[in-house]
């Protein structure tokens, strides 16, 4: 973004709604703490042992998961930078840490293709593009892994912070389809996405997937959010 186009739209803190200095990467109103997830974690929801959400009211838990980040500070202004700004260049940076942090956690699976959550076509081309699938490529590439996009999303569905935990259930159901033409029977497969909050988009997509054959999915996020409970202040943006 030039300077002219920055004096016309000029960018914005995600958090506080104050315009940015031209060029500035980010803004003094909050700490730039980047919070990461350090080991032991536990494997079904991907936060440290300690913390571990499994159980918790509306959460969801898959077999595998793993993230860098939890979903704060600076990995969350530049998430949403990413999905509502445009910042694409970010999906390089963000991409490389997911692809380090399943490196580390997860090199017992050998993954035969990556793929992402899928948004619906009107969704994708309104925004431009999927940021999962951003992501999904990004690590595919640091890995040495194929990059295929295996789910699509058959119906617009809300948007899954405004709900409650019960609604969070169904409003992904039968919400993605194996994509026509694709065979995923006996391949183990790496899904990702951008944030996990409680689980319930990861879980419909592994179900799919599971359900059309995979032999194993294993899912993997850039961050995920700490507690349940703080999701109305921490969750603002995520779909």
């Amino acid at each position: 973004m030039n300077r002219l186009s920055e004096l016309l739209f000029p960018r914005r803190c995600p958090r506080c709604g104050e315009v940015l200095p031209f060029g500035a990467k980010g803004c003094a109103c909050h700490s730039l703490q980047i919070r990461r997830i350090a080991p032991p974690v536990c494997v079904h929801c991907g936060a440290e042992a300690e913390r571990c959400t499994c159980g918790r009211p509306g959460e969801l838990t898959v077999d595998c998961i793993a993230a860098p980040f939890y979903y704060t500070g600076q990995v969350r202004d530049e998430l949403l930078e990413l999905k509502f700004r445009g910042e694409r260049r970010l999906a390089k940076k963000l991409g490389r840490e997911m692809a380090l942090c399943f490196a580390e956690r997860c090199a017992d699976l050998q993954p035969d293709v990556v793929t992402w959550i899928p948004m619906t076509k009107k969704s994708e081309r309104k925004r431009g593009f999927n940021q999962s699938a951003l992501l999904a490529k990004q690590v595919a590439q640091q890995l040495c892994l194929t990059a295929a996009p295996l789910l699509e999303k058959t119906r617009e569905t809300e948007t899954q912070h405004t709900l409650g935990e019960e609604a969070r259930k169904t409003n992904l159901c039968r919400a993605f389809a194996l994509r026509k033409g694709t065979d995923v029977r006996g391949k183990t497969v790496l899904l990702v996405d951008d944030i996990k909050t409680t689980g319930a988009t990861l879980s419909e997509g592994v179900r799919v997937l599971r359900e059309s054959g995979a032999a194993a999915v294993c899912c993997l996020c850039c961050a995920i959010t700490e507690y349940f409970t703080d999701q109305s202040a921490e969750t603002s943006g995520i779909t």
